[in-house]
């Protein structure tokens, strides 16, 4: 058992009074017991990863509002994507005690790679729910030969043994949800790898790898997260929510900035048309000049 880094012993403390804590090489793990309802697994992204400590787990605010117990897997050291044996092991010990079974309903969430992390090692937990925002399913040449932006994480990581491939380890959920933009083809072709039967998918259409920050920007992150949280939301309530949020100035600015950054300027030159009838006070001036360049 490694020694606890200083940037997570505020939540150690926290811990001790109730939960536990689990010291790895690269990784830190944290569980905060609060009710035997409901258990949300998390898992560091590269924002909350590369924040100053104090160090709290990714979603502490949120889980601790919805009044759920808490485990959390940290970034400690260098970003591996939790691809160290060390947290397979954790993960199997877990499931070898019966750890999650005292639990009604558990979680797993995530985004990007704490997404991957999610999918991962959801079958830790059999007929657990899965909620990942523009997750990753594998960072291995021979699976995901089009994945180029991750290379020093593919590097530092081993994507061999139990837990590595997410498309296939996320088959044993009870559900699946994901938010995702299907034109952003990164993102797309690894929901394309999760198994359908399972799998709600939730698009998010011209926000490119920046959904959760975009959907908090229009209101939306909250709600959805919710309802995800809960298992009330399916994928035509989202249709709704996001079809009665999307409609305004600011979010039509960045899908139109999104489209022309893909060089979509015909696309984007016929909706600053339309545009021009439907909402004469919206002045792209800027947008109309890329578009016809």
């Amino acid at each position: 058992m490694s020694k606890t880094p200083n940037k997570f012993a505020q939540i150690a403390a926290i811990a001790a009074k109730s939960g536990f804590t689990h010291a790895m090489e690269q990784h830190f793990a944290v569980f905060l017991k609060r009710s035997n309802s409901r258990l949300i697994v998390t898992f560091d992204n590269m924002k909350s990863r590369d924040m100053a400590g104090p160090r709290m787990p990714w979603g502490y605010g949120f889980v601790k509002s919805q009044g759920a117990s808490h485990l959390s897997v940290m970034m400690g050291g260098r970003n591996d994507w939790f691809r160290h044996a060390q947290v397979a092991e954790m993960f199997d010990t877990l499931k070898t005690e019966g750890f999650f079974n005292q639990f009604s309903d558990v979680v797993f969430y995530g985004s990007s790679m704490g997404g991957y992390g999610a999918l991962a090692y959801c079958s830790a937990a059999p007929g657990a729910r899965v909620i990942a925002a523009t997750p990753q399913t594998s960072l291995d040449m021979a699976l995901v030969p089009w994945e180029t932006r991750y290379d020093a994480a593919r590097a530092r990581g081993d994507w061999s043994g139990a837990y590595a491939d997410a498309a296939v380890e996320a088959r044993s959920a009870r559900k699946v949800t994901v938010l995702y933009d299907p034109y952003f083809e990164p993102d797309q072709r690894h929901v394309a790898r999760l198994d359908p039967t399972n799998l709600v998918a939730l698009r998010c259409p011209w926000m490119d790898h920046k959904v959760m920050p975009r959907l908090n920007y229009m209101g939306l992150l909250k709600p959805v997260i919710n309802g995800a949280i809960s298992g009330d939301l399916d994928s035509n309530g989202f249709t709704r929510m996001f079809r009665q949020h999307r409609a305004n100035k600011s979010r039509t600015r960045t899908v139109l900035q999104t489209a022309l950054a893909r060089g979509h300027k015909q696309r984007v030159a016929r909706a600053l048309h339309s545009l021009n009838s439907t909402n004469p006070n919206w002045n792209f001036r800027r947008l109309r000049i890329e578009a016809q360049a």
